[in-house]
């Protein structure tokens, strides 16, 4: 028996076995959130069936929890709750529901680097062989290019190649294994790929490696967000059976693929002309993308599989690049301290400088790095998806609609949405904002408890501030923020901080010896600096000081592409990093508690 189910509005239709909307959505490729990948805990997965010609499963508890009555009675369900049990039926996904891909920062502080990839190519024109000279067709190649290695695919094809060639070819060469061989002088088309895969969002960007500049770029939202908004929920995920790691790692290529189809596209470059991609990820992400098991990341002593950097065959991969070309990854530095945060390490240089630096990178999981040329410290804080919207109410992604800035005047709202238009919830930045003003106007106490009577305070089961009146809204519901949103926004505020906190304690200094603060990624380029340090966010420190990275990880990534030496430089780096363990320092949580509340 199967079911016919069509999503609207992206009229998406799909024959599958009985099952919960969300899973069905996710096999028909329905970009719908599941912040909690699909356990009932976040109630984003909001959906409504406005047909339905079949049996649909009973409304449970769960979902009477997360919906009022006004909303079961115009149909809205949980995806991952509703199960479509026979017949067809049409559900349409409302605004707020929907995943899009947000916009990214551009990179703030690239430097240039002397050009040396490990991707090279040689024009050649070989003598052919006669009687006189009946060297082997490799033996005469590796004449012209010094000792080299082929593989036997590459090699099983040569005698062919050459021949057609009119022995007129040209060498690729990645180090010193020959990778391809080429008709005609193609010396002039090289080209790379720089690939950022984020826990929400993948940015690729497309190189030209005969002369460092990059030709396209693009990104796209992480398809695994469906399978849940934080790391370890995906972890659960591929450790319930094999198949689902498998799944994971193929989701997340054929998103990379997409886009690389576009990027050619644009830049009129051939897949088979981009001969390396260097990969870069948080170290989840690294393991999910190359389908390494990554279960024991996520329990004590958090080990992950490999920490050094990794190159391996496009074809292996899956990667829509030459087949013979290499995928290569930078170095992790610990269990949840991926290569993306060594590759703030290679764009920030903080690692070559006498003054002492911190970078932060704040995601699901915030990456901080402090210090200097003497010595580095390495954490993960624990900061969970609040920045992201999740756990949050009317939280969302930074995407079109999403509140990103907030002013209260005279108990009056002042807002900014991405894009310019009518709301449909409020963003990270937002947040961060709403929070601080709130805390300013004296609405909210320092441990984010409603404290002043305002008309935007109304109370609907438990006190809730009207960000947004239904009346501007797109989606026509107010936009409100509780206590426990707040809370759940110091909270993740209170882990960051905790993390520069014994960060600085272990390399005892003060937060005034800091000469530079660097933020990290898409996030960090949106947030107000001020009211990231009214709540606590960041250390309390000259705001020219405070540098917007913009996205490091892709930037790093590129630097590392189009050098070999900066490879290898931080490679050496990251095995002298010292990585604490948050979890395991005796002074955690009574730091953790002390950093929550406001300033």
């Amino acid at each position: 028996m199967s079911v016919r189910v069509t999503f609207e509005p992206a009229g998406k239709k799909i024959e599958t076995s009985p099952n919960f909307i969300l899973e069905i959505a996710r096999e028909a490729n329905v970009a719908l959130r599941s912040d909690c990948g699909g356990k009932g805990v976040c109630g984003k997965c909001r959906v409504v069936i406005v047909d339905a010609r079949g049996e649909i499963s009973e409304i449970n508890e769960v979902e009477r929890k997360h919906l009022t009555a006004e909303e079961i009675k115009a149909g809205y369900r949980l995806a991952c709750q509703t199960k479509i049990l026979s017949g067809r039926a049409t559900v349409f996904i409302p605004p707020e529901s929907r995943m899009e891909a947000r916009k990214v920062a551009e990179i703030a502080v690239e430097e240039e680097v002397e050009l040396n990839p490990a991707v090279r190519k040689v024009h050649l024109k070989l003598p052919e062989p006669d009687l006189e000279d009946t060297r082997p067709d490799f033996e005469r190649l590796k004449d012209s290019l010094g000792d080299v290695e082929m593989p036997l695919n590459l090699l099983k094809k040569l005698p062919v190649l050459l021949r057609e060639a009119n022995w007129d070819i040209t060498a690729v060469l990645w180090n010193k294994k020959l990778v391809g061989v080429e008709s005609g002088d193609t010396s002039s088309r090289v080209f790379g790929l720089a690939i950022d895969i984020g826990s929400s969002k993948i940015i690729c960007h497309l190189v030209d490696l005969v002369n460092g500049k990059t030709v396209a770029r693009g990104y796209t939202e992480n398809p695994q967000v469906a399978y849940g908004e934080d790391v370890v929920s995906r972890i659960t995920y591929t450790s319930k059976k094999e198949e689902n790691l498998k799944k994971l790692q193929e989701i997340v290529v054929d998103a990379i693929n997409g886009i690389i189809d576009k990027i050619c596209k644009e830049a009129d470059v051939r897949y088979d002309e981009i001969y390396e991609a260097v990969v870069v990820g948080n170290s989840v992400m690294h393991h999910l993308f190359f389908g390494i098991y990554p279960k024991f990341i996520s329990v004590s002593p958090f080990t992950p599989a490999v920490r050094k950097g990794i190159s391996y065959p496009a074809r292996e991969v899956g990667l829509k690049i030459n087949g013979d070309g290499h995928v290569t990854s930078l170095p992790l530095i610990a269990g949840f301290v991926g290569a993306d945060a060594t590759s703030n390490l290679v764009i920030t240089k903080i690692h070559e400088k006498e003054e002492i630096s911190i970078v932060i990178d704040i995601g699901t999981n915030t990456e901080i790095i402090l210090g200097n040329k003497s010595r580095l410290l390495a954490c993960s804080a624990p900061s969970g998806p609040a920045f992201e919207g999740a756990h949050i109410s009317h939280g969302m992604k930074a995407v079109s609609g999403a509140i990103e800035k907030v002013r209260i005047v005279d108990d009056e709202v002042i807002y900014e949405t991405v894009d310019n238009v009518k709301p449909k919830g409020i963003c990270g930045s937002g947040m961060i904002d709403l929070v601080a003003e709130l805390y300013k106007a004296g609405i909210i106490n320092r441990n984010g408890k409603f404290v002043k009577e305002t008309k935007r305070i109304i109370k609907d089961g438990v006190p809730k501030f009207v960000v947004a009146w239904a009346d501007e809204t797109e989606t026509g519901k107010e936009i409100t923020v509780t206590e426990k949103d707040i809370n759940e926004l110091l909270m993740a505020k209170g882990a960051i901080r905790s993390g520069w906190m014994i960060l600085m304690e272990r390399l005892g200094i003060e937060a005034n010896e800091i000469s530079k603060v660097y933020l990290a990624g898409s996030f960090g380029r949106h947030i107000n600096i001020e009211n990231a340090k009214t709540i606590g966010l960041l250390p309390d420190i000259p705001e020219d000081r405070i540098v917007f990275a913009g996205d490091t990880a892709v930037g790093g990534a590129k630097m590392a592409l189009k050098s070999v030496e900066e490879r290898e430089k931080i490679e050496e780096v990251v095995g002298k990093i010292e990585y604490v363990e948050l979890s395991a320092d005796k002074n955690f949580y009574r730091t953790f508690i002390r950093a929550i509340p406001m300033g």
